[in-house]
């Protein structure tokens, strides 16, 4: 079994709240705040994990302070805290990584209402004491997403090719990271879109061990005015470890921008 597994689908939620742009994705958009523009979100997971005969849970939650540097680009940062309660032994709790990243639109043809973007992402060390708590990884670690959106008449949808790195202390921990994903967003009635969500994340070990993992999401998001959003989803993700991990995530937040 990976070293990081359950950290690993942790990551999906604990460091994607900074991609965010419609709470309860994981897939990222192309949208920015606007120059000067401003956002805050809170996310929090609730997360149970079957793994054979083991369960664990977990709870993950982040707050995320984006800035509009630019009409097409933003900067963000995002503070994150992790519960975990494992199979065995006892519970542990604490800040896990602070993560600094930025989006840029760097193509968009108003016609068709396409655009692409790309988005790095800097994940800053924890320290060797809640790196061996499973809290996050001791070394800088990065990611990088390519991002695709098209607008529809019925609302949009989005498609994401992300690559990783998760570097450790000990470097025979390290791991690389593989993720594609897809989502639409439908318009259904003022103020309340559905939200669905699907993709797939390899991650390789530096001995060259591979774990391939899948998840779905179904989600809503309601938005009493522009300026505000509360987004609910439930995300459900297996892999193909050894034993194979199940895991269901009950996620919310809510967004704020001005």
């Amino acid at each position: 079994m990976i070293r990081s597994v359950a950290l690993g689908f942790l990551a999906i939620l604990s460091l994607a709240p900074a991609a965010w742009a419609a709470q309860p994705l994981i897939t990222d958009d192309t949208g920015t705040q606007g120059r000067g523009g401003q956002q805050l979100e809170w996310a929090h997971g609730s997360q149970r994990v079957l793994q054979g005969l083991n369960r664990s849970r977990s709870l993950t939650g982040a707050w995320t302070y984006t800035l509009g540097a630019s009409e097409q680009a933003d900067v963000f940062a995002t503070a994150s805290f992790v519960g975990l309660r494992p199979p065995s032994g006892p519970s542990t709790s604490g800040w896990s990584h602070l993560t600094l990243g930025a989006k840029w639109r760097l193509w968009e043809l108003e016609s068709s209402q396409t655009s692409l973007a790309i988005k790095p992402e800097l994940l800053l060390p924890v320290s060797a004491a809640r790196e061996a708590r499973e809290l996050g990884v001791g070394r800088s670690s990065y990611a990088l997403t390519l991002i695709a959106t098209q607008e529809l008449s019925f609302g949009a949808v989005h498609l994401n090719l992300q690559s990783g790195r998760d570097r450790f202390r000990d470097a025979q921990d390290n791991e690389r990271s593989l993720r594609y994903s897809v989502a639409a967003l439908w318009d259904v009635a003022s103020g309340w879109r559905l939200a669905f969500d699907l993709g797939q994340q390899t991650v390789r070990t530096a001995q060259g061990v591979e774990v391939r993992g899948r998840f779905v999401e179904i989600g809503t998001i309601y938005s009493p005015s522009k300026s505000q959003d509360w987004a609910l989803g439930l995300i459900r993700s297996t892999d193909n470890d050894k034993p194979a991990a199940a895991t269901r995530t009950l996620t919310g937040g809510w967004t704020y921008r001005f």
